[in-house]
């Protein structure tokens, strides 16, 4: 290395001298390799202070590579300054000229500044409103037609009837959705997306608690459904209950309620990812077996769909009656907007929780494919959803009962064009306004951002939901703190999800007590989210690792697939002679106990 011409080069740096030497004469010291690409890095126009640049293996390599082995950004689990999320406003500006004209706000929400831009991307309040007014009409049809109880098997029902080959309106629903597959459906890549929850299965479950669950739950539209329901809320909170009078009793019935149901939705997911043979089984099955056409996870899918139904068509009953739900004010209950909301909290959001732990985003293939599975089974859910792009755009709810666009959270692009006559128009690009990026990524996390901003502000009853999911099992204090980690500070506050705090108060015994809980409490935090951290990262850095935890994760959900499956059973027996309508209680299979059968009426 040529010492003279390469000072020469750069004025900017200086020597810091050990002694009183004069500065001709510099001391001699050791050089690195990246002592060398840091000093030739450096910019001879740039600004720089004599004293901030040293040639100095030590120093260089400590700034160097400080973000990478620092302990503050080992200690960092910061759930707004992501990756992803500058990777997403930068391809949005880059293929628009929005910003030029104006179109572009940056609006500041819990902590996000969500960079909005309408039209292309982004659903305005205006587009979002009418959204609500609309619930699943294929599905509401069909329950007006049928008719059926609470603990009805509506679809055993619709699979007798169309194997039997008979013309009838849950025949003609069951064909819809078992010879009618979108076009866009690749079970290849459903599969990939299955690995992808596989694969990353703790975060993806702390994810889906804590983010998901916690965040998306304290929608206040959403808690009035679960108000009304009784699903996942303390007997106080239920209209028509007395606060005052709850008991210890009372409380561990609501908690031991609520587990059951939390439980309830891991095996909906286990009946999905789980694979339907061992994986030490030499026989040989499909790609996603369980998610194709009368598979477990297929079926269980559209039980959950008739669910939802059940519960929308007895609020709206009870409405009729006088009961007071607000149509106007909440919309219609579980609603396209909410159905779509709930589809990209288990979607988007686990991506982000991911992201949040892990402290890098997933690969780009491996978010599509995750994607691409929540989209097919928000189609099986009843979110109204593209099916085929082929000349004319088709749906999979009638236009007739539903003139709106399709929202298709999870779908490549957000559409805007539909004709006079409520039908969606063709697929022309110079006609069509559509997402120039052509990207699930985008579309999904613009779709869930806009109806962030339009629903998430939180009310007391959001407050005391919160607080009960938190406190189901013990350690409330280190779950909160979990929590808060996943949302954010400015949502956890204003949700009051308690914070850990030090408040030393002078050598009292007291303040002892709360320094050793602050300090435990903060340890356990880090420690776990750190183990977390490393077994996520662990299999993004290593094929073979990420195999071997697919198949390891595939066991442990068929064995809990498995223990589910005995106690909900035998939960929903015990259950349905107490509130089935026996008037109506046939041998035909539609009144046969449905797995997902709605346990408790709502009540208003």
């Amino acid at each position: 290395i040529n010492m003279p011409e390469l000072i020469a080069t750069h004025p900017s740096i200086r020597w810091r001298r050990r002694t009183g030497s004069s500065p001709s004469a510099p001391p001699p010291r050791r050089w690195s390799s990246i002592s060398v690409v840091s000093i030739t890095s450096v910019d001879s126009s740039s600004s720089l202070d004599e004293d901030d640049v040293q040639i100095d293996s030590t120093s260089t390599s400590r700034r160097t590579l400080g973000g990478a082995f620092s302990l503050r950004n080992l200690l960092s689990f910061d759930a707004f300054t992501l990756r992803s999320t500058a990777w997403r406003k930068e391809r949005m500006l880059t293929s628009t000229n929005a910003e030029s004209n104006g179109e572009v706000s940056y609006i500041p929400h819990y902590g996000h500044n969500v960079c909005f831009i309408p039209q292309q991307f982004h659903y305005t309040v205006m587009e979002l409103e009418p959204y609500r007014k609309i619930g699943d009409p294929e599905m509401d049809v069909l329950l007006n037609f049928c008719g059926c109880g609470a603990f009805d098997d509506v679809i055993a029902y619709a699979s007798k009837e169309y194997q039997n080959g008979t013309q009838s309106p849950s025949s003609r629903f069951y064909k819809h959705y078992h010879d009618h597959i979108p076009d866009w459906v690749d079970f290849d890549q459903i599969q990939r997306g299955i690995d992808v929850f596989l694969a990353y299965l703790p975060v993806a479950g702390c994810a889906l608690f804590y983010r998901s669950l916690v965040g998306g739950f304290s929608i206040p539209q959403i808690v009035q459904v679960l108000i009304a329901t009784r699903y996942l809320v303390p007997s106080h909170l239920a209209k028509g209950s007395d606060s005052s009078l709850r008991s210890e009793a009372s409380t561990n019935r609501d908690r031991k309620r609520s587990e059951e149901r939390l439980i309830d939705t891991g095996g909906f997911l286990a009946c999905c990812f789980a694979p339907l043979v061992s994986i030490d089984s030499e026989e040989k099955v499909p790609t996603a077996a369980s998610l194709r056409p009368g598979g477990k996870g297929w079926e269980a899918a559209l039980r959950v769909r008739v669910l939802h139904a059940k519960v929308r068509r007895a609020l709206l009953q009870s409405k009729k009656a006088g009961s007071g739900w607000d149509v106007e004010r909440d919309g219609i209950p579980i609603n396209q907007e909410d159905l779509a909301a709930t589809l990209l909290a288990f979607s988007v959001n686990v991506l982000l929780g991911i992201e949040t732990v892990a402290g890098r985003p997933l690969p780009e293939s491996e978010q599509r494919d995750y994607l691409a599975l929540w989209r097919y089974l928000g189609w099986l859910l009843g979110v109204d959803t593209v099916e085929t792009e082929d000349g004319q755009f088709k749906s999979s709810n009638a236009r007739t009962h539903n003139p709106l666009i399709p929202i298709d959270p999870c779908g490549p692009r957000k559409l805007s064009k539909v004709d006079d006559q409520g039908r969606l128009g063709s697929l022309d690009v110079e006609t069509t306004e559509i997402d120039p990026a052509n990207d699930s990524i985008i579309h999904s996390y613009a779709t869930l951002e806009s109806m962030i901003l339009h629903l998430l502000h939180p009310e007391e009853s959001s407050r005391e939901l919160v607080r009960h999911l938190l406190s189901l099992k013990s350690f409330v204090m280190f779950r909160s703190e979990v929590c808060r980690k996943f949302l954010g500070d400015p949502l956890s506050d204003d949700l009051g999800i308690s914070k850990s705090s030090m408040n030393w108060r002078g050598w009292r015994k007291e303040a002892f007590y709360n320094f050793v809980s602050h300090v435990g409490v903060k340890f356990f935090l880090y420690l776990f989210l750190l183990f977390l951290r490393w077994y996520t990262k662990m299999p993004m850095s290593s094929p073979w690792i990420r195999s071997r935890a697919i198949v390891w994760h595939a066991k442990l959900e068929g064995k809990f697939l498995r223990v589910w499956e005995k106690m909900h059973s035998k939960r929903m027996l015990n259950a349905a002679p107490a509130t089935q309508n026996t008037a109506t209680a046939k041998s035909s299979s539609k009144n046969s106990c449905c797995p997902f059968a709605m346990v408790m009426a709502p009540s208003l």
